[in-house]
């Protein structure tokens, strides 16, 4: 039996680039800053230097066709959310800062997937850094379409 040959949908260029599947990451490094978490009375009391690593995936195609920052995620924008948090509420565990920094930014338009490292450096011996690595989608209703 003969197949009809595929039609292609038109392409709208006018309406410019289309929200399409993560092409990229971007990566924040080394973001240092100064909190009060811990499950230790003295870590809630004296604080300590926490860091953090963000990865977020999203369409980086678009952007880099148009050249134009609102196409994207600003890392200033990252940096100052994940601060925040670092900074911010105390929590008994890293893991629930991490889970804070990684709901956040999935707020952001366009990101689709965040992995979030938080380290901290225990007072234990032999250990020289503590980490907590968590990785968490969008949820699908929240793409856009």
């Amino acid at each position: 039996m003969p197949t009809k040959p595929s039609k292609k949908a038109p392409s709208n260029s006018k309406s410019g680039p289309r929200a399409s599947l993560p092409t990229g990451t971007l990566v924040l490094s080394g973001l240092t800053a100064f909190g009060y978490h811990g499950n230790n009375p003295a870590e809630r009391k004296l604080g300590q230097t926490f860091s953090a690593d963000i990865e977020v995936m999203l369409d980086t195609q678009r952007a880099a066709t148009t050249d134009h920052l609102v196409d994207t995620l600003s890392y200033p924008v990252v940096e100052r959310i994940a601060r925040q948090i670092l900074e911010g509420k105390p929590a008994n565990l890293l893991e629930t800062v991490a889970e804070r920094i990684a709901s956040a930014l999935l707020k952001q338009p366009r990101v689709v997937q965040v992995t979030v490292r938080v380290t901290k450096r225990p007072p234990l011996a032999n250990l020289a850094a503590f980490t907590v690595e968590i990785t968490r989608p969008v949820e699908i209703s929240n793409l856009p379409q």
